[in-house]
């Protein structure tokens, strides 16, 4: 196993074809007269992970796994994010645009591309 969100696990063709995190700091302003603007460290922003999965018929049901991920981003609840053997904490899908790449004469997709943007929640409000 590559790793899992939720109950979706990303393995074989199902492992994401990039991931990109992003950590910031927060900083308050503080203005001083005729002075620059002095910055206070007021902690972290949550992780920010990005990544591209594709969903091939070959390794599963591109439309359910998309679906699956549709309702997490419905239900708006977290989700432990496992990357390895590293749970790398609770996190929501904040975006997920998905690309049908290939479809059958029916228009079944065959593949499909997602991209998801998932949020670190620090409430852990996890299901």
């Amino acid at each position: 196993m590559w790793g899992k969100f939720g109950e979706v696990i990303f393995q074989l063709v199902k492992t994401p074809q990039s991931l990109n995190r992003l950590n910031r700091a927060k900083f308050s302003r503080i203005s001083i007269f005729k002075e620059k603007e002095k910055l206070h460290f007021t902690g972290l922003e949550p992780e920010q992970v990005e990544m591209s999965i594709n969903f091939h018929y070959s390794f599963c049901n591109p439309a359910k796994e998309v679906e699956k991920l549709k309702e997490y981003l419905e239900k708006g609840e977290s989700y432990l994010l496992i990357i390895g053997d590293y749970v790398k904490g609770k996190f929501v899908i904040e975006e997920l645009r998905e690309e049908v790449e290939r479809t059958d004469k029916n228009g079944n997709p065959l593949k499909i591309l997602v991209n998801l943007i998932l949020r670190e929640d620090g409430l852990g409000n996890q299901s």
